[in-house]
């Protein structure tokens, strides 16, 4: 039986299926949840059609150009019509849907003064059109797996996060990503300190490869967020040693 507060993300199960077809294998496995990054790019009445009531936790606006290489435009200057109209389309998605949580990539940047007005700018405007009830997040990523990525530590993230004082933008927690970013030290002194208003999202993989974790890898993370108090969804954006379903004994 997986945990319900446990998401299966469709881009990293289930590699084996078609797109679509995963939520179908999602749900016999006994996810209760699913989150997506390519949501946008499937056939919209398909897409629907299969999810039928499944409840999507979190799926990205789009990006930008992603096959030719773009991780999202907020900190691109030069890119604000596009990102208005990308976000416009993940609000349009998330409400098609009913996802309470869309992520805003922040794209492929230099950390600099220009590109951090330009991403606090985006921001508040994501943040003054999304509608009522919609989280946004951002998410650090690590600069090992994606080479030069604007938003990359958590400080960084934190204090944007204060400059922009916005309720609805939030933290997109990756323990995989803070750990790559922090060197693998425990995450434990990371959780505690963080101001739980300002988690909107948390999400796992494991160190080694990407893939499932390890027995009790976040063991001591994942408890010490139950003990504050923080019941939200935990995305599970892994890349599968081999059979999807057989790698999630883990969870056992």
């Amino acid at each position: 039986m997986i945990p319900p507060r446990f998401a299966a993300n469709l881009d990293w199960l289930y590699p084996e299926l078609a797109y679509l077809d995963r939520i179908a294998a999602a749900r016999a496995d006994g996810f209760g949840r699913v989150e997506m990054l390519l949501a946008h790019q499937q056939e919209r009445a398909a897409l629907l059609a299969q999810l039928d009531g499944l409840p999507v936790a979190l799926l990205n606006a789009p990006a930008g150009d992603w096959a030719g290489g773009e991780r999202g435009l907020a900190a691109l200057p030069g890119r604000e019509a596009e990102f208005r109209d990308h976000c416009l389309r993940g609000f349009e998605l998330a409400g098609q849907v009913g996802a309470p949580v869309v992520h805003l990539m922040s794209g492929i940047a230099e950390d600099g003064v220009r590109t951090r007005a330009t991403w606090l700018a985006n921001l508040a405007w994501a943040a003054e059109h999304a509608p009522a009830g919609l989280t946004l997040t951002i998410e650090p990523i690590n600069r090992r797996d994606m080479s030069g990525y604007f938003l990359h530590r958590q400080a960084q993230a934190l204090e944007l996060l204060a400059a922009l004082g916005s309720p609805c933008v939030k933290l997109q927690l990756d323990l995989y990503h803070c750990r790559m970013a922090e060197d693998g030290e425990s995450l434990t002194h990371l959780v505690r300190a963080l101001d739980l208003d300002l988690l909107g999202h948390v999400q796992i993989a494991g160190v080694k490869g990407r893939h499932e974790p390890e027995a009790n890898e976040y063991a001591a993370e994942l408890a010490l967020l139950d003990e504050r108090g923080w019941r939200g969804t935990i995305g599970l954006e892994y890349r599968p040693r081999g059979d999807t379903r057989a790698g999630l004994a883990w969870l056992g």
